[in-house]
């Protein structure tokens, strides 16, 4: 009886053991990010604290890794400027400083690396305005050396986009040139992304929509709603983000 029991204890532990080893399994990339896009698709950007944090905790010296953290952190502070939380956004620009510089050190001709830099820039005059003097060329000087080191990489184009779209007309703004920057990015991002999970291409879109309302391009606008309502389904936040009604609600 004691030799039956253990062979059925020992059967039992056959069929858990596996399970548990798939259930402690750590994350990879596309696990971190596919829970960054599903969160920001519902407007929640409650969880991405705790997922870069998680990221960190890994300590993974792949470079993919360590960009696609200091991804999350810049959309993450672009929510918390948003959201007037500029304590928290200006303890996120340190981190991703410190990371920044270590990266750029090690792959100064990394297009993506000096596209985040310029981002980072235009984040601090965010938070600082009167910063913009010093920073501007800053910013503009690694989003340029982002397009230069690779012409194929969207982010140099989303930042040059973005620097036209929020700078003032008198300091050199222009919302119908950064509608060209966005969608040449946004055919490179499309033609290139081979992932499913893509929060940044979701965010792209929403500048885009945003800048074709500023420009009063609404008839265009409203198509391209709908094209992202069939991808991405309500969006309940993009109305705040682009400062219009695209959802067609009163």
């Amino acid at each position: 009886m004691e030799g039956k029991k253990n062979k059925i204890s020992g059967l039992i532990a056959l069929l858990i053991f596996p399970v548990f080893i798939a259930t402690a399994q750590p994350k990879d990339l596309n696990d971190f990010q596919c829970a960054f896009s599903d969160s920001y698709r519902e407007g929640n950007m409650g969880p991405w604290p705790g997922l870069i944090a998680e990221m960190e905790k890994i300590e993974s010296p792949d470079l993919v890794w360590q960009t696609e953290i200091l991804k999350a952190i810049y959309g993450l502070v672009g929510y918390q400027i948003g959201a007037g939380q500029k304590d928290l956004a200006k303890a996120y620009v340190k981190k991703a400083d410190v990371r920044l510089e270590k990266l750029l050190t090690g792959y100064p001709r990394n297009a993506r690396l000096h596209s985040l830099a310029g981002a980072f820039y235009a984040y601090k005059i965010s938070l600082n305005v009167y910063k913009a003097p010093f920073l501007g060329p800053k910013s503009l000087y690694h989003i340029e050396k982002s397009i230069e080191l690779d012409p194929s990489e969207p982010m140099g184009y989303i930042e040059k986009g973005n620097s036209l779209l929020y700078r003032p007309a008198a300091f050199g703004g222009n919302k119908h040139e950064a509608l060209v920057f966005y969608r040449k990015a946004l055919k490179l991002m499309e033609t290139q992304a081979n992932w499913e999970c893509n929060w940044q291409q979701m965010l792209l879109r929403a500048f885009i929509l945003k800048g074709l309302y500023e420009t009063n391009q609404v008839a265009e606008a409203k198509m391209f709603t709908e094209q992202m309502q069939k991808e991405y389904g309500s969006m309940g936040w993009i109305k705040q983000f682009v400062g219009a009604n695209p959802m067609g609600k009163n």
